[in-house]
């Protein structure tokens, strides 16, 4: 035990810089941050999935309260909440009554949440069917079939680059693909922490960047950020926080090494 906490310390020091840290307030700060440079800013709350209706509802009032708070402060900033941390591994019932609730709290104070989805399930459930005010968060590997399965109901995507597989001119390509089939469908589309390349793509004559927002990553290169806006570019940042930040440490960050030892030195025995 001991040694698996002076691993995570490590391992946190590599990766606290894609973090806003472990409690809302660091994510406000930071939020404060990039909206006072005319950046807009999602905000997740780090947590595991919810395997019991306690957990759910704990997940819950924290998006709740975040959302009343970034409405207080005047911010511009979205929510991104994961479906399975607010009981949609438990059953439809208990996701359902919890994501009413968010999306009924954000409608009255004025902030727009994104729903990050599960891959295996490309339908929408039956309570998101007439769902208001809200966008869909879905892996690149999947967007195209959350499009398709969802002709009319989904009216702002968000692709998350960093949960794709494959190598990188494949998953490139793929990204490209699906950012393109999204932005002939829809208004709204949002590429977080698309490729270098990708992103070079998009910005080289296209006039899909007219409809496209890239969020970057927190930690994202200043200088990057300031060729991108120059180029045209509408851009956004993606402000994690919370305790249970060892998922994204091995899933989200950007750095191959980060996600290599996380794996490793997080593995259980």
């Amino acid at each position: 035990m001991a040694d698996r906490a002076i691993a995570e310390r490590i391992l946190y020091r590599l990766v606290k810089r894609h973090i806003a840290g472990t409690t809302m307030r660091s994510a406000i700060e930071k939020a404060k941050e990039f909206n006072d440079k005319k950046l807009p800013v999602s905000i997740a709350f780090l947590s595991e999935s919810a395997r019991d209706s306690t957990k759910a509802r704990y997940a819950t009032t924290t998006y709740l309260e975040l959302i009343r708070r970034i409405a207080r402060l005047g911010l511009k900033a979205s929510v991104q909440v994961p479906l399975d941390q607010i009981g949609f591994d438990i059953s439809d019932d208990v996701a359902g009554k919890n994501v009413n609730e968010i999306l009924n709290t954000a409608k009255n104070y004025g902030v727009f949440v994104w729903l990050e989805m599960k891959d295996h399930r490309y339908s929408l459930p039956n309570f998101l069917r007439d769902a208001k005010g809200v966008g869909y968060a879905v892996s690149a590997d999947h967007a195209d079939d959350y499009l398709q399965a969802n002709r009319g109901h989904i009216r702002a995507l968000k692709i998350l680059c960093s949960e794709a597989h494959g190598d990188g001119k494949e998953m490139s390509r793929r990204v490209l693909g699906s950012v393109r089939a999204a932005a002939k469908m829809i208004r709204n589309v949002v590429v977080q922490s698309a490729p270098d390349r990708v992103v070079r793509e998009l910005l080289n004559g296209s006039n899909v960047k007219k409809s496209v927002i890239f969020e970057l990553q927190l930690g994202y290169s200043g200088k990057k950020l300031s060729k991108m806006v120059k180029r045209g570019a509408r851009a956004s940042i993606y402000v994690p926080f919370g305790k249970d930040w060892e998922h994204y440490a091995v899933s989200r960050t950007p750095e191959r090494y980060a996600r290599f030892l996380a794996a490793k030195i997080l593995k259980e025995a």
